[in-house]
């Protein structure tokens, strides 16, 4: 949908005013508009606009009236990341944009919920229920509803029972990762949304995600990988632009604070705090090594520190380093007994050690610490664990 001048000069690029696009997409007269925007409440929308536009993210390829790399207006070739005048989004490109305001707290607004009923028509699980396993259908359609209504866990398990009869549905999957989301139970959600993209890499929503849960447990460069890969499957989404560019923002804070704790070492090189500050921010930032380094050595100046042992453990677990993980891990507890995260990161390691009676103790322990403190979220989740301890024996 590009304007060509009628000469031999390049073709201009013709966009729509950010009213006018705002008009389209929220399908409103344009008195309608003047109101809003009299009454202030459309800066911000417009705002937004104008960066897409900008961005080329509202382009000829987003437009109804682009059919097989032509537009039906003009019946010119549309060039990539040009927009006219004359754009009409697509229905699901509104849907994107316009869907109402969740009822959710602020801090799940980059989280994803478009595009299931596609997936789940798709996926090789709906296959699969569609060719005679009503039992199965039913259940997914029960836990949607029950998602929908906020009665989370009643949705897990629904579900889970999904899953039981096939593992490989990536609807169930997606559905139920974003229900743990909205329980907080981070780690769980990583897990179900990892499985999930070995069936389908192909699903932005999906990435999207991941981007939100790598934010919440504060490894940023992980997170700011699964929005562009989001983004790259799928330009028009507005949650992981704006996911995208919050982390990138946490990111460039990250690396001003490393900054200021580098020159503060300067000054005192044995300050065991600033060392355990500067491995944390290495920690959000991705830098593995450079995080183990600067914790082993603020432990050789300050060993009493619990949570440095703590941090230590994770950035070895992470690293394929168990039994070393498991030492910093015990190191940790012994030093605080009430450390419920030592704990239960503990678990994992042995877990992964295969020895499921000190996991399922170490478990146990971390939730009724958690209980205790009123973070139910997490206590949750470790009982979870020793649930899934006793299902797999």
């Amino acid at each position: 949908m590009i304007r060509k001048k009628q000469t031999e000069k390049p073709s201009e690029w013709d966009p729509p005013a950010p009213s006018t696009v705002y008009i389209k997409i929220k399908n409103i007269p344009y008195e309608t508009f003047k109101t809003r925007l009299n009454q202030g409440l459309v800066t911000t929308d417009l705002d937004q606009i104008r960066y897409r536009l900008e961005k080329h993210i509202y382009c000829c390829g987003v437009c109804s009236k682009h059919v097989n790399g032509y537009c039906v207006i003009t019946n010119r070739k549309a060039e990539p990341g040009w927009i006219c005048k004359s754009f009409v989004p697509k229905e699901e490109f509104i849907y994107l944009d316009s869907r109402p305001d969740r009822k959710d707290p602020a801090e799940f607004r980059y989280l994803s919920e478009t595009g299931l009923e596609k997936d789940y028509i798709e996926s090789a699980g709906a296959r699969e229920r569609r060719h005679g396993n009503e039992g199965t259908k039913a259940l997914y359609d029960e836990g949607v509803t029950l998602y929908r209504q906020g009665r989370l866990k009643l949705a897990l398990e629904a579900f889970d029972s999904v899953l039981e009869a096939n593992p490989l549905d990536f609807a169930a999957l997606f559905h139920k990762g974003n229900a743990l989301l909205k329980l907080k139970r981070y780690e769980e959600a990583l897990e179900v949304f990892e499985r999930a993209s070995e069936i389908n890499q192909e699903n932005a929503g999906l990435w999207t995600n991941l981007g939100f849960i790598f934010t919440k447990l504060e490894r940023f460069r992980d997170s700011l990988e699964a929005f562009e890969k989001s983004i790259s499957l799928n330009p028009v989404q507005k949650n992981a632009w704006e996911g995208r560019d919050a982390v990138i923002a946490r990111v460039r804070l990250c690396e001003e604070r490393l900054r200021e704790s580098e020159e503060a070492l300067k000054k005192n090189p044995e300050d065991p705090d600033t060392l355990f500050k500067i491995g944390k921010i290495h920690l959000r930032l991705g830098e593995q090594e450079k995080a183990i380094q600067a914790f082993k050595k603020a432990l050789e100046i300050k060993p009493e520190n619990a949570e440095a042992w703590q941090f230590r453990g994770k950035v070895l677990f992470k690293a394929g380093s168990e039994k070393e993980a498991l030492h910093a891990f015990e190191k940790a507890t012994r030093l605080k007994p009430d450390y419920a995260e030592a704990w239960f990161e503990k678990g994992n390691a042995f877990l992964k050690l295969e020895n499921l009676k000190g996991a399922e103790n170490a478990f146990k322990i971390a939730a009724r610490l958690w209980d205790s403190k009123g973070i139910k979220s997490k206590a949750e989740s470790a009982r979870d664990k020793v649930k899934r301890l006793h299902s797999s024996n």
